[in-house]
């Protein structure tokens, strides 16, 4: 008698649930997206329907992952209608930059007492990609984030880097649904800026690489307001 263990196939509804959920992941993603750059712009109203269609695939993955990112808050559940792509306010952005304000800074201080080996290597180095001659606003836009996610990782902590990637994506959706803000990832103020605070963790200050983060958020905090007073940023938003 064979001493070989037979592993049993998986059901057919078991194979049909997990290319289901699939679908349902592949198309969050690809939603996200597409809201995240703009190309469901907020206000506008999507059909699940119209989605299934387009993507050629059944309605119940499109509902699966629609409901997933209103969990998330990226759209509003419309009874009977469809799914409405929730914009940005004043309010959403003073509440992300407020929480990023008491994290990031006061994280910082720890990074600059000690450092992990190699992470101002990686800052500097984010920081070139950034502010590569031809970049692309989606290339900028990934170092910009990552240079942030950098530093929260160095602070040793899991659940900020989990925040902060999170929160950092909120902030995303301006940079392509405002040219002001969108330059302002290359611009000469955002180098200045996180030049500062690699300079600081490199000197091993932690006073001045808090202060330096402080400063550059509140800096960003301002420009991105500033976009919401461009004509028709307001309508655009809501």
């Amino acid at each position: 008698m064979s001493d070989r263990t037979v592993i049993p196939l998986p059901e057919a509804d078991s194979i049909s649930s997990q290319t289901r959920q699939s679908q349902s992941e592949r198309l969050r993603k690809l939603f996200w997206e597409q809201i995240l750059r703009g190309e469901l712009r907020p206000g506008e109203i999507v059909i699940e329907s119209e989605l299934a269609r387009k993507h050629d695939v059944s309605k119940t993955p499109v509902r699966e992952a629609l409901q997933n990112l209103a969990m998330e808050g990226l759209v509003t559940v419309l009874p009977r209608k469809g799914y409405l792509i929730r914009g940005l306010s004043f309010s959403d952005i003073h509440e992300v930059m407020d929480l990023r304000l008491i994290l990031e800074p006061r994280l910082l201080r720890v990074v600059a007492a000690n450092p992990p080996p190699g992470t101002v290597a990686e800052l500097r180095d984010i920081l070139t990609e950034q502010f590569r001659e031809g970049a692309t606003l989606d290339e900028q836009l990934d170092a910009a984030s990552n240079f942030h996610l950098a530093c929260m990782r160095a602070s040793r902590s899991t659940r900020a880097v989990s925040i902060v990637r999170m929160l950092t994506y909120e902030i995303e959706r301006l940079h392509y649904l405002f040219p002001a803000v969108a330059r302002h990832v290359s611009s000469e103020t955002e180098y200045d800026a996180h030049s500062g605070i690699i300079a600081a963790i490199a000197a091993g200050d932690p006073d001045e690489a808090e202060k330096q983060m402080q400063e550059h958020l509140q800096e960003s905090n301002i420009a991105m307001v500033r976009a919401f007073s461009e004509p028709g940023a307001t309508t655009s938003t809501f």
